[in-house]
């Protein structure tokens, strides 16, 4: 097979040419530094891995396969910060919570509570015993420094703590109704390929340099914001059964 600077340069032009749309096998071909012999043994093993879609002298690629492929990409040694541009903001979320989900964790997208006289949402919720991870998912190009990005952290934590305040009433719609210990972390999620920073203890992590954090995870809690809850038993939901009234007596009978 061919070398994997091959490999990582025919990912990066994959992903950079069906931002939504089919692109001709002869013009990624044409794009790449590679000879037709290369070129054809890695798009043959992409097809037989099932990352790449052929239809006659086309390729096609849906969003799991786009986000596998960046995935690939990186483990392949590519630029962070390219595969991340050639990324839309509906692959960011769904590979924000694919990386969760290869780590063990059950995603909630999208998660929307009242509390407090108002409607909340959350982007994501990472669940793994005893772990609620809360995660924004939000670009910046110049990290944290930057006062939009701060406020985007100060929002994000206010509706971290809101959630926090009324777990117990949210826990069966999280499915948490069996745990007895919880550990709220909250956590902001870029698109771009920034170093993880941290503002107000909660960290913002690049989603490409995610797998990582997540692997590291245990180890960053101290120097993370996060809220340890004792849960408190939930009690089984009494029914009560109702009866129906049972009349008795005989039908009059109908003059004509």
């Amino acid at each position: 097979m061919a070398n994997s600077a091959s490999l990582r340069h025919l990912l990066t032009r994959l992903l950079a040419l069906t931002n939504g749309k089919a692109v001709e096998v002869e013009a990624l071909r044409g794009s790449l530094r590679i000879t037709l012999e290369a070129f054809d043994v890695l798009l043959q093993h992409l097809v037989d891995e099932g990352l790449v879609t052929l239809m006659g002298k086309s390729i096609i690629l849906g969003m799991e396969q786009r986000l596998d492929i960046a995935m690939k990409a990186v483990e392949a040694g590519a630029d962070t910060e390219v595969i991340s541009r050639s990324l839309g903001w509906l692959e960011f979320e769904e590979l924000s919570a694919k990386v969760f989900e290869a780590n063990g964790f059950r995603v909630m997208r999208r998660f929307r509570f009242t509390a407090e006289g108002r409607r909340w949402e959350l982007d994501l919720l990472a669940i793994r015993v005893p772990y609620l991870v809360c995660g924004e998912c939000k670009h910046w190009e110049k990290g944290i420094g930057n006062q939009t990005a701060r406020r985007i952290i100060e929002i994000h934590l206010e509706k971290t703590e809101v959630l926090t305040r009324h777990i117990e009433g949210l826990r069966e719609r999280i499915g948490i109704s069996s745990w007895s210990k919880l550990v709220v972390v909250p956590m902001a999620l870029t698109l771009s390929a920034t170093p993880m920073e941290i503002y107000r203890r909660v960290p913002a992590v690049s989603v490409l340099a995610l797998p990582r954090f997540i692997n590291e995870f245990d180890g960053q809690l101290e120097r993370l914001s996060n809220w340890n809850i004792e849960l408190q038993p939930m009690k089984p939901e009494i029914k009560q059964i109702k009866f129906r009234k049972k009349f008795s007596g005989s039908k009059r009978s109908r003059r004509l």
